[in-house]
């Protein structure tokens, strides 16, 4: 979304903001939790580059890593993490001063994790975690927020329940279809509102290379004879 945004992958999640703002969602959704059923399924990537595609389009976005048990955000984008979200929900009240800035996009924020506590489920469920996204809803268009694998521990159910609805990642031909289904029913029986799935690292069929191929020769055929134009009129042509 960054480095390469004609890709087919950048794409990909322009589709995929499409499917979240035109076709799912009437009003666009303010607060989306992103999660997995089980780890290593490209979430935090796929939270990373969901952001990105909506900062993109000049939406204030915030992106908040809730991962409490093994957050990953700070990584990604080579910040630090001695504080974060669990300094606020431990009562510091300088919100502004745990907020990181991105560097290529100044529409785009980061709120890491902070120091990992022993008792992640009971902060995330906590009071102070609901105005804490109330505080930020009316401070941002758009908060991404990154949570640990539905099956593997609570958190995730518990944080569906204060945002407006969850998009959960598979990771092609890793996730078995009964653990997705379990992972499904364990957020709709808290009552979350599940957007979709985001089946990730698919293995492409011979027609579905052909595809790339093609879209990535029309992109730099078109780059050859015509001006620049920005992803978004791009997309909508």
């Amino acid at each position: 979304m960054v480095d390469d945004a004609r890709s087919p992958i950048a794409e990909s999640y322009r589709h995929l903001r499409t499917s979240l703002f035109v076709v799912v969602c009437r009003p666009p959704p303010k607060t989306i939790l992103v999660t997995s059923s089980q780890p290593s399924e490209g979430k935090t990537t796929t939270a990373i580059n969901t952001a990105f595609m909506l900062a993109q389009t000049g939406a204030e976005v915030l992106i908040v890593d809730c991962d409490l048990r093994r957050p990953r955000l700070h990584a990604h984008f080579g910040i630090p993490n001695a504080r974060g979200l669990t300094n606020w929900l431990s009562g510091e009240t300088d919100l502004d001063a745990l907020i990181h800035n991105y560097d290529k996009n100044p529409n785009l924020k980061i709120l890491t994790s902070g120091a990992v506590p022993p008792n992640p489920a009971e902060l995330l469920g906590s009071d102070e975690m609901r105005r804490l996204l109330h505080l930020l809803g009316e401070r941002f268009t758009h908060i991404i927020v990154d949570s640990p694998p539905a099956i593997s521990f609570t958190d995730a159910s518990i944080l569906s329940t204060m945002v407006d609805g969850v998009v959960l990642v598979v990771h092609g031909g890793r996730s078995s279809r009964a653990v997705v289904r379990r992972a499904k029913q364990q957020l709709l029986d808290v009552g979350a509102h599940i957007f979709g799935i985001v089946l990730n690292n698919v293995k492409l069929e011979t027609q579905d290379y052909y595809y790339a191929g093609y879209y990535s020769s029309y992109y730099s055929d078109a780059d050859a004879n015509e001006a620049p134009e920005d992803a978004d009129t791009a997309d909508a042509r």
